[in-house]
């Protein structure tokens, strides 16, 4: 947070360390708000022209974006308590560093559709396409972009549905939702 007082060397050498050791070991403790700093400031630094044109894509600031995932998140919990299904909902707003990544990995950005995100936990299978149908019937499904992982579930057994919806303000949102089991 306090770069812009060193030398550009300094920058870039904090900046490095802070993107190779310092964001592992808070993604190994579990800190994901912290790690996420680290690399999208690691990121401001080492390239900067790459941050600030992701940024500008963005076109709002991390702040802002978490209040749009914060409103769908309430318009969602609305939704699923009004119709009794038990359930927890965490959401996230993509950060720059892991666009970069993807961006760099050869994706465009127009093809990125996790950048803003839900996921919904409920107790059983049934809770889970109920939901899947209420939030179908609430938002617009991007079709195509519907993945069955519990008819279907990955070679790693791994479980969930995933939805990519037009939200609140017509903006892209994927939603995951699955049992707390999965």
């Amino acid at each position: 947070r306090t770069l812009w007082a060193l030398t550009e060397d300094r920058q870039k050498a904090n900046a490095k360390e802070a993107l190779e050791i310092l964001a592992p070991i808070a993604h190994h403790l579990g800190i994901h708000k912290i790690k996420s700093e680290l690399e999208d400031l690691s990121l401001r630094y080492l390239k900067p022209d790459v941050f600030y044109d992701i940024a500008e894509k963005l076109n709002k600031t991390k702040l802002e974006r978490d209040k749009t995932v914060y409103d769908m998140q309430r318009e969602v919990t609305d939704l699923l308590t009004e119709h009794h299904i038990p359930h927890e909902i965490k959401g996230r707003a993509k950060s720059i560093y892991s666009i970069y990544n993807k961006l760099d990995k050869g994706k465009k950005f127009s093809d990125i559709y996790d950048l803003l995100a839900l996921r919904i936990m409920v107790p059983t299978i049934e809770d889970c396409y109920h939901a899947l149908g209420l939030v179908h019937s609430q938002w617009t499904p991007i079709p195509m972009r519907f993945k069955d992982y519990i008819a279907t579930p990955k070679p790693n057994l791994y479980q969930s549905l995933h939805t990519t919806v037009v939200g609140l303000n017509g903006k892209i949102y994927e939603i995951q939702i699955r049992t707390y089991k999965m």
